[in-house]
Formats: C-alpha cells, structure tokens, sequence
C-alpha cells in the first residue's frame, strides 16, 4: 500500500476547496495550486499548506498530486504545459490523480501518454456538489487499473464515502458523463411538469411533497426543488459547468454515430440560459426558461 504524507491538489475551485479541507482533515500535508491565489488563502489550516505557483512545483514536494479543473484543456495545460507537471524531470513513482469532468476520450489520451512515461494514472470524477464536496461524502467514479485504485484508496476515502472502479482508463469519465446527462434531463422534465402545474394552480410545495412519493421522484426533485421554491439560484453546481457536461455527452454520441434525441434538446435548453444570462447561476435556474414561458414562478 503506498504510504501519503504530502499530497498536491491543483484546483481548488468550489470542488476542490472541500476536498482540499477534508485532505487535511485526514491528516495530509496539502501541495496546493491555483491560478487564483485567494483561494489557497481561504484555507483554515495554513500550517498544513504548502502553497506553489505553478504546477511543476507542486512535485518540488510530493510525487501523488491530484488535479480538479473546470475542463479538458485545463488538464492538458496543468499536465503539458510550459510549467505544467511533465514540463521538468518526472519524479520516481509519479502517481496523477484526475478528479476533474472532462471528454472520456481526452482521458485515454492522457493515461497512454502517462503510461508510457511510467506515470501512474487514475481518472476519479465525483457526484455529489458542493456538499458532497465539503462534507467528504462525494462519489467518486474510478478508470483505470485496480492496484492503482488500491494505492489511491486513502485518498478517496478522505474526500468520499462511496468508490465505484467502473472499469479501465476513461471509464470514469464515461460514467460521469451518463450521470450528468441525466441529471440534466431530469431537471428538464422537472422545470416543465412544475410550471405546468403551478401554472394549473396548485402549490409546487404540495406537488414536491407528492411527487418525492411517487414515480417521478428524482434527485432533481429532491435536492433542487427546495431550493427553487425558496428562489435561491446560488451556484452550488452551475449551468456553465452543467452545459460543459452535456456537450461532452452530444461529442461522444456524435463520436459513435449515435442519436440522443432529449440529449441534444437539452443541449440547446441548456445554451439557451447561457444566453440569458443565467451560465453563473446554480443548473436549477434552468426552470426560469419555464417560469418566463408561462408567466409564473414556481416558489412558496
């Protein structure tokens, strides 16, 4: 089993800072970088934070470094960029951990150009938002091979409470991918049947209370509905970060040569609050579309 004491976390974006304070809580000793230096600062523990400017520093400490970025380019900058991790001399026993959501196919990529490096490579994208984040409860879905997860194990465990390894290199992402796509067509339908029946005249907190006992009970309905009936739209999750998801889903299917009907309407619904305007709100915020269309706003 590899042993940890200092672990490099770069990004730590509204993600990565929860995973950053439970890193620490578990004991680790954390190699941080972002380009947005307050964000290191933000940190309780500074005694415990080993803050770099650049991600080829972050191995002047610790050769187990964890990356958690907006999207693919992002990765591939951090990892072959100027100053990024493979930029200088890798260290012995490298082992990069991507916890970000990006194409499954840009994770490929990137885990045979490791290999043949000698880098050990695990893609870790997680479920579970902001909460998941802070309170180290996310779900983490695991590509590559399976005495790497076992090295990883440690990690993961601080920062999530549920492992799933869903197969070779990229699987992960793939998972993630299906997820997202998902939750996205289920606050779709949810945005639509609610402003239907609030538009009807009946209290969407009745409809919540109903619906959670019922068939069309969803994550959507349980976790973002309060939250839209209280009309609270601060991002835990954006619609930026969301639609960046789904377009990853219409590229894959576009890739095989397979039709997604909802999946690319939802694109669009998607794109559509980016234009409005809403990219920065929480992906709940998708039901203004609805509430604009119908003269109503589904709230207490």
């Amino acid at each position: 089993m590899r042993k940890y004491d200092k672990v490099g976390l770069i990004g730590l974006g509204v993600m990565g800072y929860g995973m950053a304070l439970n890193l620490i809580k578990a004991g680790y000793t954390l190699v941080a970088c972002d380009v947005n230096k307050e964000r290191i600062k933000m940190i309780p523990d500074q005694d415990k934070v080993i803050a770099v400017d650049h991600p080829c520093e972050v191995l002047e400490h610790t050769n187990t470094v964890i990356t958690m970025l907006p999207n693919s380019p992002h990765v591939l900058e951090v990892l072959e960029g100027e100053q990024g991790l493979l930029s200088g001399e890798i260290p012995e026993d490298l082992f990069v951990i991507d916890m970000s959501s990006i194409s499954p196919d840009v994770t490929k990529e990137i885990g045979k150009k490791l290999e043949e490096k000698g880098v050990k490579f695990l893609d870790g994208p997680v479920s579970g938002g902001q909460s998941g984040a802070m309170n180290g409860a996310l779900t983490i879905m695991v590509g590559g091979k399976a005495e790497d997860l076992e090295d990883a194990m440690p990690l993961f465990q601080a920062v999530g409470k549920n492992i799933i390894h869903c197969g070779e290199c990229g699987a992960g992402q793939v998972v993630k991918v299906v997820n997202q796509l998902m939750s996205a067509i289920n606050l779709i339908s949810m945005s639509e049947a609610f402003t239907l029946g609030t538009k009807a005249g009946v209290d969407p907190e009745i409809m919540m209370n109903v619906i959670k006992g019922g068939s069309g009970r969803c994550w959507a309905v349980e976790d973002r509905m309060p939250q839209i009936l209280k009309g609270n739209f601060d991002p835990g999750f954006t619609i930026n970060l969301h639609t960046k998801d789904i377009k990853l889903a219409v590229d894959m299917a576009k890739n095989m040569n397979l039709p997604l009907y909802a999946t690319n309407l939802v694109a669009e619904l998607f794109k559509t609050a980016q234009v409005k305007g809403y990219g920065m709100n929480d992906n709940c915020a998708i039901i203004k579309l609805y509430e604009e269309l119908a003269g109503v706003e589904v709230r207490k």
